[in-house]
């Protein structure tokens, strides 16, 4: 049997060239779904689960997200526990279910009535009605009741002639030029007033049928949104294709499965001499976007792109610039910025020919000189004397060195040619001083040690150090100080990098709030000793017309507060250096049930929250539908005995050590903290595997590979025997060599791997390493243990209690792989829904076809972007069955133009849109300031977690990390304890909603990782999450509509 697939590109060419033949479409559900109207699938789901809430009253919030698997199993077993309804994915759900759940007629045309009220056609069906304008399409036939072929072509230059059960001779005419024949095989319940037997009905639809077979005998079918559920049709589609005929099939699925009816046909039209294909599509939006784009001409093409476009303008250039209300000053705190402004010109110099890589060949030629140079737009720009500039360029020198004028735009960009060429001037003028040396590019050090460290048998010099940057922050250009360190050997040369950050985190994660502002004033009087404004000459002291004017002392930002508090004076001396406005956001509230599971109680402390009270979804225990959670453990044999018995330590209470009880409480024991048991196999029994060892004697990644295949043998046997609602994957430490490799054609992750097998299979896995057993933080190990337990079980500890019900949120994230077979990269972009309350919806991954790559990072074209936000707008439809009335996006890059109006167009319906750039700030360091007499002084904690800053009309700074005093009256707290916080960088691209509604949402993402007992994570799980699945994600064998619960990736 010849492949039976082809490619979507090659479809859409292949109506293309047969586009001056009229073509039949037939449309499922599928088709509908991004219009409003539920497919037959989701219709059955939604009476499912209306049937199970109202016999099980007070769990509608557990269960109003149908998309989850872990939703859809707790309600299916409940049916099947009934033993009288059909099993799931059987033929007569449908009707068997909609009937159950409205038995009275009436209420069922009353509900899809509703449905087809509330639907707006989108652009699959306009375009669809363009193509049959132009004589492409001529018939369209649809087993849906929503009409909304009919109602979109009345707005173009077509008749639509319907043809139904209760007007099926219309069929048999060949529809002319101009006319659109939209046939409706069958009505489903909109029919009930006409009183048919169902045999009668079948009778009725089997002429409409035969009008079908007749038509595509010589017209080519495409089939869209349709899945064969549907026997009769099928059937008679069976019978068309059996006979020899002219005309080809296309039949286009959501991904590249194709499903046991659909073969069956393709395979007997293929028998028969007919071209019949699977087409693996995207969805019916964007094929139909292919499909003009591609066929269409002249202005009926200009008239698709109007239609992909059709977001209103006021939409598409929303962008309202940030607002902070100026609150009692309540705080100040002091930032690392320190105003600056630089030469009005520099030379431009034309050069002869480019060499292959022109930053190189200009650090080359400029090497010792007393000058600076950079390329720019086929010139080089620099900065120095003139003769050092000729001399240096040399004989590629052409035409006079003219002076250019510098504009505020080109020391902006912060990755910038221009202002790289200024802030290495800097640099270099800084580095006259003997005291101080530079690389030239960003760095700073004393040539002094201040310290030495010995490690192991080596000896290291430390170097103070500090990292420089231009930064335009709220309209005013600044340089940036941040303190760090070097470190050399004790030759004077600099390490490794790999070795250098993990000697570098070592030294500074102890320089907390008030070490690092004394670094920051040790930098400052060494480089601007002078008060005031220091003027700055490159190359100094020789009468150069280049000079930079830096203002001595920092810039600060003024914090208030909507909740009150102490009122802060600011003496004169210091307002002229408050040049910010900031304020600070409240720490989010959770919610979980209370003891009895009868109502919701709300704590800002996830770990209190959970031992005062029950889990959110607790009411699923207490009313016996997960009355407990089954542990799978694979585990060599050696280290059997020993799990086995720290397993059984769940049970038993744990304290935090002494340094740890400002955040960390007594861990009560698993059953206590959750209010259910934890089943735990023993070493012999059916759930509790024991993994061979791998061999070690080929390479090494064959070895890795060998032990992946072992750990997931084993899985599948456990689950075979017991279906565990986790695996638990014990790593010894003999196993750590194999945990990773890579080298320049492959890298292997041994979790990753292992858990993208699980995922395809729906298992949830939680990794253990050896190392974890014998740690001296055991209330911490169990707290985070049973959490991540409990949430990869599908179970809902907490939720957010604060966020607005009619908002939804999407992270986008992307991973980069090197496929090496055929030696391409590959782009995959992971879309992920969160509801109002931060729980994780659906996602779904998909690759993206024209990426763009600015500065590594991949980005979508406008259609790639377009395709991703009608895709999360389909999935949003899927989740709630509507629209949200506000949509917003995160992610990590910038969302450039074409990216912008690609998601803003195809999230077209959705009332408010915002895209938010998220990311931790690599320069901008703050430090919190008590008041004393006479002035400020360094506080002893970090920057409050919530002070927002504005820096900018539409960019921020966030501390989602930072101290907090919201656990315990009195007592601040701060996590982790490490460093200085950095603050997040927030630029919004699109969208009006006020800025501490966008920060609230930031904080409270921040605190929904379920994968983590800690109060907060530093980015919100929007951005980890997609980031996560995307890189898990790009292993998975294939790409599609599989619906995965994203807890499986954690």
């Amino acid at each position: 049997m010849p492949d039976l697939t082809l490619s979507l590109d090659a479809f859409v060419r292949a109506v293309g060239v047969d586009c001056s033949s009229p073509h039949a479409i037939f449309l499922g559900a599928g088709a509908s779904v991004s219009s409003g109207i539920p497919s037959a699938g989701q219709c059955v789901w939604e009476w499912k689960r209306d049937i199970f809430v109202t016999n099980n009253p007070g769990l509608e919030r557990q269960f109003s997200e149908l998309t989850l698997p872990s939703v859809r199993d707790r309600i299916q077993r409940w049916l099947d526990a009934r033993c009288t309804y059909p099993i799931n994915g059987s033929p007569d759900e449908y009707s068997f279910y909609m009937e159950q759940c409205y038995p009275v007629s009436q209420h069922r045309r009353q509900y899809f009535a509703d449905k087809v009220r509330l639907a707006r056609p989108h652009t699959g069906y306009k375009l669809l009605c363009l193509m049959a304008e132009a004589g492409i399409i001529a018939s369209t036939w649809t087993t849906n009741f929503d009409g909304l072929v009919s109602r979109t072509a009345t707005s173009f230059n077509i008749t639509p002639i319907e043809v139904g059960i209760d007007c099926q001779d219309r069929a048999i005419r060949q529809p002319r030029r101009g006319e659109l024949l939209c046939v409706s095989l069958h009505g489903d319940y909109r029919y009930d007033g006409l009183k048919n037997t169902h045999a009668e009905l079948q009778q009725q639809e089997s002429q409409l049928e035969d009008a079908l077979i007749a038509t595509i005998e010589g017209t080519s079918l495409i089939v869209l949104g349709y899945s064969g559920r549907d026997q009769s049709l099928m059937k008679a589609l069976e019978t068309a294709y059996s006979r020899q005929g002219t005309a080809s099939l296309y039949w286009c699925g959501y991904g590249t499965e194709i499903s046991a009816p659909v073969r069956r046909l393709l395979e007997t039209a293929t028998v028969a001499g007919r071209a019949a294909f699977y087409v693996p599509t995207m969805g019916f939006d964007d094929t139909l976007a292919r499909l003009a784009l591609h066929c269409l001409t002249g202005q009926q093409h200009e008239h698709a792109r109007h239609i992909l476009a059709e977001t209103s303008p006021e939409l598409r250039d929303r962008n309202e610039p940030f607002t902070i209300a100026g609150l009692p000053c309540t705080g100040l705190i002091k930032s690392n910025i320190f105003e600056v402004s630089c030469p009005l010109e520099v030379f431009a110099v034309g050069i002869r020919a480019w060499p292959e890589e022109p930053w190189k060949w200009l650090d080359s030629v400029t090497a010792g000189q007393r000058l600076v140079a950079v390329p720019y737009r086929k010139q080089v720009l620099a900065i120095g004397l003139l003769d050092e500039i000729r001399k240096a360029i040399g004989d590629q020198l052409i035409n006079s060195i003219e002076r250019t004028p510098v504009t505020d735009a080109d020391t902006t960009l912060e990755h910038g040619a221009v202002n790289r060429l200024m802030r290495c001037a800097l640099l270099r003028a800084f580095a006259e001083d003997p005291r101080v040396a530079t690389d030239s590019r960003s760095l700073l050090w004393e040539t002094q040690p201040y310290c030495r460290r010995q490690i192991g048998d080596q000896d290291y010099c430390i170097h103070k150090a500090a990292v420089l940057y231009l930064r335009m922050v709220t309209g005013r250009l600044g340089l940036v100080i941040k303190p760090t360190v070097v470190i050399h050997d004790a030759d004077g040369n600099e390490l490794p990098e790999d070795r250098a950050r993990i000697l570098r985190a070592g030294i500074l994660g102890y320089e907390h709030n008030k070490q690092f502002n004394q670094s920051l004033k040790s930098w400052r009087q060494l480089l601007m000793p002078s008060s005031g404004t220091m003027d700055i000459e490159f190359p100094p002291n020789c009468g150069s017309t280049f000079r930079f004017r830096v203002r001595t002392a920092p810039q600060f930002a003024q914090i208030g507060s909507r909740l009150g508090g102490n009122q802060v004076h600011i003496d004169d001396r210091v307002r002229p250096l408050v040049k910010q406005q900031g304020v600070v956001i409240p720490e989010p509230a959770l919610l979980f049930a209370d003891q009895r599971g009868t109502r919701y109680v709300s704590d800002t402390h996830p770990l209190r929250g959970l031992q005062l009270n029950r889990p959110f979804d607790f009411a699923l225990t207490s009313q016996g539908l997960a009355p407990s959670i089954r542990l799978g453990v694979v585990c060599p044999k050696a280290e059997s005995q020993p799990l086995s018995q720290y397993l059984c330590r769940s049970s038993q209470t744990h304290k935090p050590n002494d340094t740890e009880t400002d955040y960390l409480i007594d861990y009560p024991g698993f059953q206590q903290a959750f209010g259910v048991m934890l089943e735990i196999p023993r070493p012999g029994e059916a759930g509790w595997a024991i993994c061979p060892e791998p061999g070690v004697k080929g390479a090494k990644l064959e070895s890795s590979l060998q032990l992946a295949r072992l750990i997931i043998g084993e899985i599948d046997s456990i689950v075979a025997a017991g279906k565990p609602h986790v695996v638990l994957v014990f790593i010894p430490d003999r196993w750590t060599s194999w945990r990773e490799y890579q080298d320049s054609q492959e890298r292997f992750d041994l979790h990753d791997f292992v858990k993208a097998y699980c995922v395809q299979k729906g298992i949830a896995t939680q990794f253990l390493e050896q190392h974890t057993l014998n740690s001296q933080q055991q209330c911490r190990v169990w707290w985070w243990l049973s959490l991540a337990l409990y949430a990869k079980a599908m179970r809902t500890p907490w939720v957010l209690e604060t966020l607005d019900p009619d908002t939804a949120f999407v992270g986008l994230g992307f991973t980069i792989e090197h496929n090496a077979s055929t030696n391409q990269r590959v782009v995959l972009g992971c879309s992920h829904l969160y509801n109002a309350n931060g729980e994780g919806l659906q996602f779904r991954l998909s690759q993206i076809e024209s990426p763009v790559i600015v500065r590594r990072n991949p980005h979508m074209s406008y259609d790639d972007a377009r395709r991703t936000a009608e895709m999360i707008r389909q999935l949003f439809f899927e989740a709630q069955l509507r629209l949200p009335s506000r949509v917003v996006v995160h992610k990590q890059t910038p969302f450039l133009d074409a990216e912008k109006q690609g998601l803003l167009d195809g999230l077209d319906g959705v009332n408010a849109v915002d895209l938010v750039e998220i990311n931790i700030d690599a320069a901008l360091r703050y430090v919190s300031s008590v008041k004393k007499p006479g002035g400020f002084d360094e506080d002893n904690y970090p920057v409050r977690r919530g002070t927002v800053v504005q820096t900018d009309s539409r960019e921020a700074l966030v501390w989602c990390h930072g101290a907090t005093d919201a656990l315990a009256q009195g007592r601040r707290y701060f996590q982790g304890k490490r460093h200085i916080p950095a603050p997040l960088l927030l630029r919004r691209h699109a969208g009006k909603a006020d800025l501490e509604l966008l920060a609230s949402e930031i904080l409270g993402l921040s605190k929904m990782d379920w994968n983590s007992a800690d109060l907060y994570s530093k980015l919100p799980a929007t951005i980890h999450s997609s980031k996560r699945i995307a890189r898990i994600g790009s292993k998975l064998q294939r790409l599609g509509p599989a619906s995965y619960d994203y807890r499986l990736f954690m």
